[in-house]
C-alpha cells in the first residue's frame, strides 16, 4: 500500500525540486554560453581576422601576419614553413588545437593560392572575461533565486501550518478512548487566518452534532433494550409454566421449542445491543479468557438450540489460547459466528480451529459469491432468504471487532462453504495442542 504524504513533506519536496531544476537550468545556461563563446564567437572572429588579412595581403605582399596579446599569426608561402612553429605544421586547414608551451590554444588554418595562414588564439583571457561577465552574474542571479524561493517556501509553510497542526491534533487523538468533546482545537482558534477560523468553527459544529447523534443513538438503544426485557420476561415466565405440562403432542412440543429458541436469541440480541450502547467511560472489565473452554460451552449451547442431527462439529485445538477481554463480549462474538455457521449448513460439518492468535469457524454450507461477501456485514442482510435469524449476526461481529481492535477475515465459495477467522493481536498461547 502506498504510504500517504503530508502537506509539509510535499511542500519541502516541491521546494527542493524547484531548487534542483533552477540549478540545472543555470548550469546548462552557463555551459551553453561557454560553448557559444568558444564555438561561435571565437571562430567567427578568427575567420573574420583571416578574411581581413587576405584582403591586405593581396594589396601588399609584405603585410605582416596578425600579432596581438591573445592572437598570433604565422604565414607560410611557396612551401616555406620555416617561420611556422613545429607544433602547427602537421595541422590541416580548418579549426583545431595544438600543444604550445603547455597550452592548447585554438588554431585556425586557411589556404589562399600558394600561401597558408595560421591563426593561434589563446582563449584564456576570453574565458576569464566570460567568467567575470557571465558566470559571476549568473551565480548572483542563482543566489537571489534561491533566496526568493526560500522566502516563498517560508510563506507557504506559514500559510499551511494551521492545516498541518490540525492534522497532528487529529492524528494524536484517540477516537476509541476519547469523546469528540475532548478534541482540543484551542491552538487553532488563536490563528488570524479567516479560512482556518471558519474550518475550526465548522469542525466544532460537526463534532457537537455528531456527539449529540451518538448520544441519542446510545440512549435509544439502551432504552429500547430495557423496554424489550419486560415482554420477554413475561414470555419466559409463561413458557416456564407451559413446560410444566407433559401431555403435549409432538407438533406442540416443537412449537414450544421454537418459542424457547427464539426467546434465547432475542435475549442474546438485547444483551449485545446493551453492550454496544455502553458508555466509553465505563468499559467492561477484562479478564484472561481461555478460548478453548469458552468455545466448548458455546458449541454445546448452540448445538442444543439448533438440533440438526445432520450437522457434525469438529474442533481442532492446536494450542491453548488466552485472550484478554470481557468474557461476555467473546461469548456474543463467537456464538454469533457459530449460529451463522449452523444456520447456513443444512447437512455437513462445522469445523472450529484454534491457532496461535486466531479462531476460525468454517462450515460446509451454501457459501457465498464475491458480490455477497461485500454485503455480508450490512445490517439485516441474509445470504439466502428464508433462513432463521435477524440478519444482524455478522453485523454485530464486525462492530465488536472494530471496537476492540480485532481483525476479521472471511473467505467463501458457493457450494463449498464459508470460513470466518477472528485474529486477536494480544492473544497469548498458554499451552500446547489439546485433543
Amino acid at each position: 500500500m502506498m504510504s500517504k504524504q503530508g502537506l509539509q513533506y510535499k511542500l519541502i519536496k516541491a521546494f527542493l525540486l524547484q531548487i534542483l531544476l533552477i540549478s540545472v537550468a543555470t548550469l546548462m545556461g552557463v555551459f551553453a554560453a561557454a560553448k557559444i563563446v568558444e564555438d561561435v564567437l571565437v571562430r567567427e572572429a578568427l575567420q573574420g581576422e583571416a578574411g581581413h588579412f587576405w584582403e591586405r595581403y593581396r594589396q601588399n605582399r609584405n603585410f605582416p601576419a596578425p600579432d596581438t596579446r591573445n592572437m598570433s599569426g604565422y604565414l607560410a608561402s611557396s612551401g616555406d614553413f620555416s617561420k611556422v612553429p613545429g607544433a602547427l605544421r602537421p595541422l590541416q586547414p580548418g579549426f583545431g588545437r595544438a600543444l604550445i608551451e603547455g597550452r592548447q590554444p585554438i588554431v585556425y588554418i586557411e589556404d589562399k593560392d600558394d600561401a597558408r595562414l595560421y591563426l593561434v588564439f589563446d582563449e584564456q583571457q576570453v574565458a576569464a572575461l566570460s567568467f567575470y561577465f557571465g558566470v559571476v552574474p549568473l551565480s548572483l542571479v542563482l543566489v537571489l533565486i534561491y533566496v526568493f524561493a526560500w522566502m516563498s517556501y517560508r510563506q507557504s509553510r506559514d500559510a499551511i501550518s494551521p492545516v498541518i497542526l490540525l492534522a497532528h491534533i487529529v492524528e494524536s487523538f484517540d477516537f476509541k478512548k476519547q469523546g469528540l468533546a475532548e478534541l482540543d482545537l484551542s491552538e487553532l482558534r488563536q490563528t488570524t487566518d479567516s479560512d482556518v477560523a471558519k474550518l475550526v468553527d465548522a469542525l466544532d459544529h460537526f463534532t457537537e452534532r455528531l456527539e449529540l447523534f451518538i448520544e441519542r443513538e446510545r440512549n435509544f438503544t439502551r432504552d429500547a433494550s430495557h423496554e424489550l426485557r419486560t415482554p420477554l420476561a413475561v414470555i419466559k415466565s409463561s413458557l416456564a409454566l407451559l413446560h410444566k405440562r407433559s401431555d403435549y403432542q409432538p407438533n406442540e412440543q416443537r412449537s414450544l421449542q421454537t418459542i424457547e429458541n427464539t426467546l434465547r436469541d432475542m435475549e442474546g440480541l438485547i444483551d449485545t445491543l446493551l453492550l454496544l450502547a455502553r458508555e466509553e467511560s465505563s468499559p467492561l472489565p477484562e479478564d484472561d479468557v481461555l478460548i478453548n473452554d469458552l468455545l466448548s460451552n458455546l458449541v454445546e449451547q448452540v448445538g442444543r438450540a439448533v438440533t440438526n442431527e445432520k450437522i457434525s462439529v469438529e474442533v481442532e485445538q492446536n494450542c491453548l489460547l488466552s485472550v484478554p477481554a470481557a468474557e461476555k463480549v467473546l461469548s456474543i462474538l463467537l456464538s454469533n459466528l457459530l449460529r451463522n455457521a449452523f444456520s447456513y449448513t443444512r447437512a455437513g460439518t462445522v469445523c472450529i480451529t484454534i491457532d496461535e492468535n486466531r479462531v476460525t469457524i468454517a462450515d460446509t454450507g451454501i457459501g457465498m459469491e464475491q458480490k455477497q461477501l461485500k454485503q455480508v456485514f450490512e445490517p439485516f442482510y441474509r445470504a439466502q432468504e428464508g433462513q432463521n435469524g435477524h440478519g444482524l449476526g455478522l453485523t454485530i461481529v464486525k462492530r465488536l471487532c472494530n471496537r476492540f481492535g480485532w481483525k476479521l477475515k472471511i473467505r467463501s465459495k458457493p457450494g463449498e462453504g464459508t470460513a470466518i477467522s477472528v485474529v486477536f493481536p494480544k492473544a497469548r498461547r498458554v499451552g500446547g495442542k489439546r485433543s
